[in-house]
């Protein structure tokens, strides 16, 4: 008996709602959705899954829980995180190396220990003498296994031993920091507090003390997050890395797949029919509504947060 070694089945946003569609009956098993029911149910589609990001932590919305670094800025007192932010990647994405030469003001060509990792138009940051932290990108592919080539030059010189550190792409918008920590060029991790008020937050006084951060506050803006900090960063080597609820790719092309599990795909679809049935004038049926009930159900409990156990002496 021969299998198909595969397990990446998945829907596009037409297919989820084509199928949604005739769970209420509104296309046969062969007809096809026109374009209004497209138009409409990409619309509750789109709502109804950024709708879920706001049940309890833990259930449906666990897969977008990602552990990203946030390379820090000497002095800043705040970060903007998301698509058009700051420094700001995948914790998978990173890369951390050292010069192995001086770079001096203006420089392009850097060499390291290691460039692997680091591809063509990554970006690159490069620790300078003066304790901050030079952005550019990778100008083409890097040269064999140690150099480096800056798209534009360093603006202060930068010593053999200094960090440089890359990526590829910057994270989508956070809505929440579930835990975080700074992290040392060891690889040393230390808690951070992570506090859900801003008044709590602001009611830090000296905002431009600096040192190894302790708190932190996010504020989840449209487009890009802004992350606040305190102490103010005064060492670029460290590093805060965090794991945060991310926003939900939207489902913007027909072709677009869905940005989860498999396995959530049927609660998606269920649900999307109970959604759609008010646009068509229908009363849920009540073996949809509680098929949508109990696929959601079954996914929340599937992905919600094991509690630990704690056990002590008998007395």
């Amino acid at each position: 008996m021969t299998t198909s070694g595969s397990t990446n089945w998945v829907l596009n946003r037409n297919e989820i709602i084509s199928s949604a569609l005739r769970k209420l009956r509104i296309i046969n098993a062969s007809g096809t959705a026109a374009g209004s029911d497209i138009t409409t149910g990409a619309e509750a589609l789109n709502a109804l899954i950024k709708s879920w990001q706001v049940k309890p932590a833990g259930g449906v919305t666990l897969w977008f829980d990602s552990e990203v670094c946030l390379f820090l800025t000497k002095d800043a007192q705040s970060y903007t995180l998301g698509p058009t932010g700051g420094h700001c990647c995948l914790l998978s994405d990173a890369v951390a190396t050292t010069l192995t030469a001086t770079a001096a003001i203006s420089a392009t060509a850097l060499t390291v220990v290691s460039n692997a990792g680091i591809a063509a138009s990554d970006y690159l940051g490069v620790e300078l003498d003066n304790g901050t932290l030079y952005w550019s990108t990778q100008s083409g592919a890097p040269g064999g296994s140690t150099g480096l080539t800056l798209a534009s030059g360093v603006t202060s010189a930068a010593s053999s031993g200094n960090y440089v550190f890359s990526y590829t792409t910057k994270i989508t918008r956070p809505i929440e920091i579930l835990e975080a920590r700074t992290r040392d060029t060891s690889d040393s991790d230390m808690p951070l507090t992570i506090h859900e008020g801003r008044r709590e937050f602001m009611a830090i006084t000296d905002k431009t003390s600096s040192g190894l951060a302790t708190d932190l506050y996010l504020s989840p803006t449209i487009t890009n997050s802004t992350l606040y900090a305190w102490p103010v960063a005064d060492d670029v080597q460290q590093r805060i890395v965090m794991t945060v609820r991310r926003v939900v790719e939207d489902f913007d092309s027909s072709t677009d797949n869905f940005d989860g599990p498999p396995e959530a795909l049927r609660a998606l679809i269920w649900n999307l029919a109970v959604e759609l049935a008010p646009e068509y004038n229908k009363e849920v049926p009540q073996a949809v509504a509680a098929i949508a009930a109990d696929t959601y159900n079954d996914l929340f409990n599937f992905y919600r947060k094991r509690e630990p156990v704690y056990f002590s002496p008998r007395k």
